[in-house]
C-alpha cells in the first residue's frame, strides 16, 4: 500500500487531467468514505459537484491510479462569505468588541453593487514590514471583487452585523493576495484599538503547525461560532467561483476539514471565511475560505503567513509556560524560529536608545583614530552608571536568561569586538553598533516581558 507522501506524489501526476473532467470541482489526499462513512484507508479522492451513475465510461473515475485506491467525494465548493442586501436585518455575531481578536465578525466598509459582506477576523498577526499589529481574514472577506484598493476601509461587527461606518471602522487593507495557495488579506489596525492574540473561544494563539491526516481541529466562526471537525484531507487542489470580475480559481496545497458530527453537524458555513482553523494545543494550521457541506477548505498557514509577509501574534501563555518550566514545545524549530522573530518585533518597539546609542557612536568614533585602550564612554544614562563594557556585559547576563528564545547562536559576544587592536573599518563600525543597538533591545525588552505577570 502507498505511503501517504507516494499518495501525494501520484496525486500531483495526475490531478490536471483528472481536473479537467466534467463536474470534478477538486481532487486531494484523505480518507475514503464508504456508504457514507468515513474509513482508515487513505485514498487519491476526486470531488465532483454531483455523484451519478450517468457518467460516460471514458469519464469514469478508475478505481485504482498507479496502485492508489482511488474514492469519489461529492463537494461543490463555494466561498464562505455571507451577503445581503443593504436593508438586511443583523444576524449571527452582532457583538462590538472592545478589544479586536481572532473569531469575531468583521466586513468591508464600502458597498459593492448596492450588498454588504461578512467574514471573520481570524487572528491578529504581526506585519513584517512595521513590527506592528494588524488582522488577518481571506481576500475574499475584505476585498471581495477586482475593484479593491489598498487602504479600503473595515468595519467591526460586519455592516450586516449592525456595524456602523464610520463608527465601528478599525482600519484598511494593507496587503491582499489570491494566488495559486493563499486567499488571504492583511488590515492595518488604527491607533488606540486594543488587540489580543487571542481567538474568541479558543484562547491563546500558540504558533502555528503543518495540518496532518487525522488532526482534530476547531475554529470560531462569525456565522456557526466554535466549532470542531478533523483534517481528512491534504495536498487538496479546488476549483472555487470567486464571481464576476475574477471568475474560477484553482487552489493548491490545500487543507480539508470534516465536521465532527458529535459537536456539531457541519464545521463552517456562510460567513465564517476569514477564521483561523486550530488545532488541540492552540497552534494554527489554516485559513478557512470555502467549503461544500458539511466539508470545509482552507489554506494552509505556513502559505499564508509567508504570501502576507506578517507572522502570528502569539498569546502570553506561552511566556507563562516559560516561566513555569514548561519548554517541550521548544523542540519544534519551526516554532522556536517564529517565536524568536515576534519577540524581537514586538519588543524592540518598546525601548528609547537615544541616549545609549548616542554613547556607543562616541566610544566607535574614539577608536577610528587607531588602536589603543579603549576610552571610558561614561555613564550610559540618566544620572550616571558603569562604563559600556560592564553595561554590554550585563546585556549579556540577561541575555542568558531567556533560554530557548534566544540562544547563544542568536548572541553573539557583545564585548569581544570592543576589546580587539585592529583599528574598525567604517563598514565594520556600522555593522557592529548595529548589532549592539539590536541585542540591547532585545535584551531588555525581553527581560521586561519575562518579568511581567501573564495575562
Amino acid at each position: 500500500m502507498p505511503t501517504v507522501d507516494e499518495l501525494v506524489a501520484i496525486k500531483e501526476r495526475v490531478e490536471q487531467e483528472l481536473l479537467g473532467r466534467p463536474g470534478v470541482t477538486g481532487v486531494d489526499v484523505g480518507y475514503k468514505e464508504v456508504g457514507g462513512e468515513r474509513t482508515d484507508q487513505v485514498a487519491i479522492r476526486v470531488h465532483v459537484a454531483r455523484k451519478t451513475d450517468d457518467v460516460p465510461h471514458e469519464e469514469r473515475i478508475p478505481e485504482q491510479i498507479d496502485g492508489a485506491v482511488t474514492d469519489v467525494v461529492e463537494r461543490r465548493y463555494e466561498l464562505h462569505v455571507a451577503t445581503l442586501e443593504l436593508d438586511v436585518s443583523a444576524q449571527a455575531d452582532t457583538t462590538h468588541y472592545a478589544t479586536l481578536q481572532g473569531g469575531i465578525s468583521m466586513g468591508p466598509s464600502r458597498v459593492i453593487d448596492n450588498h454588504i459582506f461578512a467574514g471573520t477576523l481570524g487572528a491578529i498577526v504581526v506585519d513584517n514590514a512595521t513590527h506592528a499589529r494588524a488582522a488577518l481574514t481571506n481576500f475574499h472577506v475584505a476585498a471581495v471583487d477586482s475593484g479593491w484598493h489598498t487602504g479600503d476601509r473595515m468595519v467591526q461587527p460586519s455592516r450586516i452585523d449592525t456595524g456602523v461606518v464610520p463608527g465601528d471602522e478599525f482600519g484598511a487593507i494593507l496587503r491582499a493576495t489570491l494566488s495559486g495557495n493563499v486567499d488571504g488579506a492583511v488590515i492595518s489596525i488604527d491607533a488606540g484599538k486594543a488587540t489580543s492574540c487571542t481567538v474568541a473561544g479558543i484562547g491563546d494563539v500558540r504558533g502555528s503547525k503543518a495540518a496532518a491526516l487525522g488532526m482534530a481541529v476547531r475554529k470560531r466562526g462569525r456565522t456557526t461560532g466554535l466549532s470542531y471537525g478533523t483534517v481528512d484531507g491534504i495536498a487538496a487542489t479546488v476549483n472555487v467561483d470567486y464571481g464576476d470580475g475574477l471568475g474560477v480559481h484553482t487552489l493548491a496545497n490545500q487543507v480539508s476539514i470534516a465536521a465532527d458530527t458529535a459537536h456539531n453537524a457541519i464545521f463552517s458555513d456562510h460567513g465564517d471565511s476569514g477564521s483561523v482553523i486550530v488545532d488541540s494545543g492552540g497552534y494554527v494550521v489554516g485559513l478557512l475560505f470555502a467549503g461544500a457541506g458539511a466539508s470545509t477548505v482552507a489554506n494552509p498557514i505556513s502559505a499564508v503567513l509567508s504570501e502576507l509577509n506578517v507572522s502570528l501574534c502569539v498569546g502570553k501563555s506561552i511566556i507563562k509556560d516559560i516561566k513555569d518550566g514548561r519548554k517541550d514545545f521548544l523542540k519544534d524549530k519551526d516554532f522556536r524560529k517564529e517565536i524568536q522573530k515576534e519577540l524581537r518585533k514586538e519588543l524592540q518597539k518598546e525601548l528609547a536608545l537615544d541616549k545609549r546609542v548616542k554613547d556607543i557612536r562616541d566610544v566607535f568614533k574614539d577608536r577610528e583614530h587607531g588602536p589603543g585602550p579603549d576610552p571610558d564612554p561614561g555613564p550610559l544614562g540618566p544620572g550616571g552608571g558603569p562604563g559600556l563594557e560592564q553595561r554590554l556585559r550585563a546585556v549579556e547576563d540577561q541575555l542568558s536568561r531567556l533560554g530557548g528564545f534566544v540562544g547563544p547562536e542568536l548572541r553573539p559576544d557583545l564585548v569581544a569586538p570592543l576589546t580587539g587592536q585592529e583599528p574598525l573599518t567604517d563598514a565594520e563600525t556600522g555593522q557592529l553598533r548595529a548589532e549592539l543597538e539590536q541585542q540591547v533591545a532585545d535584551a531588555v525588552a525581553a527581560k521586561a516581558e519575562f518579568d511581567a505577570p501573564p495575562a
